[in-house]
């Protein structure tokens, strides 16, 4: 499993950290939080730098890969 890093805005500015197994799954699970179907706090092994409320994303990176 790979962790993934996007910068993310709520009017301010920050940026997360979550795991997932491929970038389409890390895509998908930002779309999930995006939408309100699941929480930011349940992406595998989330951590992050918050400075607001609300989630929009962008520029996804891979950190490390297996």
């Amino acid at each position: 499993m790979a962790t993934f890093m996007a910068w993310y805005s709520t009017g301010e500015y920050g940026k997360l950290w979550f795991e997932a197994d491929s970038i389409d799954q890390a895509r998908e699970l930002l779309d999930r939080v995006q939408s309100g179907e699941i929480s930011v706090d349940e992406l595998p092994k989330f951590d992050s730098s918050v400075k607001g409320d609300g989630w929009e994303f962008d520029d996804l990176h891979e950190l490390d890969g297996e």
